[in-house]
C-alpha cells in the first residue's frame, strides 16, 4: 500500500530526501522562508505530487499565486459562506462567540464593541426563531446584514434615549468592508464536495482590505473542520490545506489551529506557509510532522526556526542559494540541507511513468492465454507492490541519470531522449572540436566537426536499439 511518499530533493551528497506524511507523527507540514526564496514553488510542488497521487488540495491564496495550478477556483463572485449558519455539533450560541472571536481579533475590537456585536448576533437569530441553544439546522439563517440592521437599529434607539452611541458607531466604521461587500449576505453557499473532488484555490486577492481577506479565510477554514466532522473519521489522506500567511491565522483560538488539532483524524493535513515564522507560537512548530526551511534574514524568525531544527541560526540567515532548504522530519533524527528538487524537472519522471504504463497496459495479453507460466505472466502485473518504493527507485534512478549527465543542468528545456548520448566525455570532445572549428576555420577542421556531429547522431541511434 502506497504511503503517499513525495520525493523533495536531494543532499550535496545526491541522496534524495522523502516525505511520507503517514509516516510522521501528524500529516502537518510547514515551508517557511523569505520572498524568492523558493517557498512558492515548493508549495507548488507539494500541489502537483498531491495531484499525481488523486490527493485533492484547498489552497487559501491571498496573492494570486496558484489559480493556474487549480481545477477549481473559488473568487466569490457569486458564491459566499455565511458564518452564521451552523453546523454538526453546533449551536447558535457556539456561532455568536466564534464570529465575535474572530472579528474582535482582525478588526482589534474592544470588549464593549465585542458585546455590542453579540447583542446584534443574537437578535438576528431571535428574529428567526431561532432557539440560541439548538442543533436543528434551520431553514432560514440569518446573515450579515441581519447584523448590519440591528446596529442601525440600536443607534436609533440609543439616540431616542439619549445615551451614547459612540461604541456601536465605531463597530460600524471598523465592520464597513464587510458589510459594504455584502460578501456574507449572499444566498448562493459554497459547494463543499467539490473541494474534495479536485485541486480547489481560495482566490482571496480580490477582496477590499486584508481584514477582509483574513476574516474570510478563516469562517471558511472554522466551515471546513464542521464539513471534516461531518464526513466522519478515516486513516486515509483525503484532503491537504495548504494555507500562505498562516503565521496571520494561528493562534490558540483560531480555527486554523483547532484544524490542525483535529483532522488528522478525519485525514487532513495542514501545510503551513510563512515569511515569518517568528511569528508562530512554539506549540506550532512542535506539532508538525516537518518543516522545510528557507533563507530567513530576520534574527528573530531565523533564531526561533533552529531551534526547533537543532541548528546555528546563522546557517538559515547565510542559506543565500534559491531553492535550498533546511530539512526536518519528525521521523528522523538529523536536519539535511537539501536541494529540492523544482517543477519543471519532475515533468521528466512523469513522463517516464506515463510511457512505463502505457507501455505496461499494451503488454498484457487478453486472450490465447494456454500455457500456465502465460497465465502467470498475465496475472504478475496485478500484483499491489508498495508504490512507495516504486517512486523511490524510479527517483534514485533519475539522479543517476543526471550524475552522468550534464547537458539537462545547462540547457533547461531539453528533453531527457535527446541528451542521452551527452555524456561528460562526449560533450568535453563536442566543446573541444566546436573550439578548434572557430579558431582554426580551415576546411580541414570543418570536416573534422562535421563528422563528429554525424557520430554523435549515428551514436545516439545505435545505443536506442542496443536498448
Amino acid at each position: 500500500m502506497s504511503e503517499n511518499t513525495i520525493f523533495l530533493g536531494e543532499t550535496p551528497e545526491h541522496a534524495p530526501v522523502f516525505w511520507a506524511p503517514k509516516r510522521e507523527k501528524n500529516p502537518h507540514f510547514m515551508v517557511l522562508g523569505t520572498s524568492g526564496s523558493g517557498k512558492t514553488e515548493t508549495l507548488k510542488i507539494l500541489i502537483h505530487e498531491f495531484s499525481r497521487q488523486d490527493i485533492p488540495t484547498l489552497i487559501i491564496d491571498f496573492h494570486d499565486d496558484f489559480t493556474d495550478l487549480a481545477e477549481n477556483t473559488l473568487d466569490f463572485t457569486n458564491t459566499t459562506i455565511n458564518p452564521l449558519d451552523y453546523g454538526h455539533g453546533e449551536t447558535p450560541e457556539m456561532v455568536m462567540y466564534k464570529v465575535t472571536n474572530v472579528l474582535g481579533k482582525i478588526f482589534s475590537l474592544g470588549i464593549q464593541q465585542q458585546g455590542v456585536l453579540q447583542d446584534a448576533i443574537e437578535q438576528s437569530y431571535k428574529d428567526k426563531d431561532i432557539d440560541m441553544k439548538s442543533q436543528v439546522p434551520p431553514k432560514d439563517i440569518p446573515t450579515f446584514d441581519d447584523i448590519k440592521e440591528h446596529l442601525e437599529q440600536m443607534i436609533d434607539i440609543y439616540k431616542d434615549e439619549h445615551r451614547g452611541t459612540q461604541t456601536i458607531e465605531t463597530l460600524m466604521v471598523r465592520l464597513r468592508p464587510l458589510f459594504d461587500t455584502g460578501f456574507f449576505s449572499k444566498k448562493q453557499s459554497v459547494p463543499f464536495q467539490s473541494i474534495f473532488d479536485e485541486t480547489t484555490v481560495l482566490n482571496l486577492k480580490g477582496l477590499p482590505t486584508d481584514e477582509v481577506k483574513f476574516s474570510v479565510a478563516e469562517f471558511f477554514l472554522s466551515k471546513l473542520k464542521y464539513e471534516l466532522y461531518a464526513r466522519g473519521k478515516t486513516d486515509k489522506l483525503r484532503l491537504f490545506c495548504i494555507v500562505d500567511e498562516a503565521h496571520r491565522l494561528v493562534d490558540d483560538r483560531s480555527p486554523l489551529n483547532e484544524l490542525m488539532r483535529e483532522s488528522r483524524k478525519y485525514g487532513t493535513g495542514v501545510i503551513l506557509a510563512s515569511q515569518r515564522p517568528g511569528d508562530f507560537s512554539e506549540t506550532v512548530l512542535a506539532n508538525v510532522g516537518g518543516i522545510v526551511c528557507f533563507q530567513c534574514r530576520l534574527d528573530k524568525d531565523a533564531r526561533f526556526v533552529a531551534k526547533q531544527i537543532n541548528i546555528p541560526f546563522e546557517k538559515i540567515i547565510d542559506l543565500n542559494e534559491i531553492g535550498t532548504a533546511y530539512v526536518n522530519l519528525s521521523s528522523t533524527s538529523a536536519t539535511k540541507l537539501v536541494k529540492i528538487r523544482p517543477l519543471w524537472k519532475r515533468s521528466t519522471l512523469e513522463k517516464k511513468r506515463k510511457k512505463t504504463k502505457a507501455k505496461n497496459e499494451h503488454s498484457v495479453p487478453r486472450e490465447n492465454v494456454q500455457s500456465k507460466s502465460a497465465v502467470l505472466r498475465v496475472t504478475k502485473p496485478e500484483v499491489q507492490e508498495d508504490d512507495t518504493k516504486d517512486d523511490e527507485s524510479e527517483v534514485e534512478e533519475e539522479l543517476r541519470f543526471e550524475d552522468h549527465h550534464v547537458l539537462p543542468s545547462v540547457f533547461l528545456p531539453i528533453e531527457r531522449g535527446a541528451a542521452r548520448f551527452f555524456t561528460v566525455r562526449n560533450t568535453i570532445l563536442f566543446a573541444v572540436m566546436f573550439g578548434l572549428s572557430l579558431v582554426f576555420a580551415g576546411l580541414y577542421t570543418l570536416v573534422w566537426f562535421a563528422a563528429f556531429l554525424v557520430y554523435l547522431g549515428w551514436y545516439g541511434k545505435l545505443k536506442k536499439k542496443i536498448k
